[in-house]
């Protein structure tokens, strides 16, 4: 899995509503104990964290790849879900892993194509490492609105089991 991110020496992230701009920089903060990794990403002028971006929200963390099968196979039930839960106490946030010299095209391409309008991040070894060590994908987090994992989902999953695991992380 190493060698699959040596190309990476940081995140890129990007959001399809900022396809036109200059894909930015981010970084992974300190692990806190009981607590999901934290990383920042720029929107413009603008630094942007995960715990800031999902405050007081549940957040569906998705780690993907667009050269994965089972992971497109979510893509449909993953776009159903925010029309299944108010924004004000849900957000999606997708990490790609990808395996290309050029992957933020190859994300940016992939997302138009596919309607995804969620926020992107291209991951990489740093990323993975933070989240305990992603072994497969498609991996998701459900993180709670105290910023701890409520639910960690390890390969293709039906948008009720998603459903399922995000009502029980909103109610609490």
């Amino acid at each position: 899995m190493k060698t699959l991110f040596a190309f990476a020496c940081v995140f890129l992230v990007s959001t399809l509503s900022l396809w036109s701009q200059n894909v930015s920089m981010a970084t992974v903060g300190p692990k806190i104990t009981g607590k999901a990794a934290d990383f920042t990403w720029k929107q413009g002028d603008k630094t942007i964290s995960l715990s800031e971006f999902g405050k007081n929200k549940v957040i569906f963390l998705n780690f993907w790849g667009t050269w994965c099968g089972p992971c497109r196979k979510e893509i449909p039930d993953i776009i159903a879900l925010q029309k299944e839960f108010p924004s004000t106490e849900f957000v999606i946030v997708g990490i790609a892993l990808e395996r290309d010299q050029d992957p933020v095209a190859t994300v940016k391409n992939f997302m138009k194509k596919n309607n995804m309008d969620y926020q992107m991040v291209i991951g990489n070894q740093d990323i993975t490492d933070a989240f305990g060590g992603i072994t497969a994908v498609p991996t998701t987090f459900i993180i709670g609105k105290d910023f701890s994992v409520a639910d960690k989902l390890i390969g293709l999953r039906s948008k009720e089991e998603f459903v399922a695991s995000v009502k029980k992380a909103i109610a609490k």
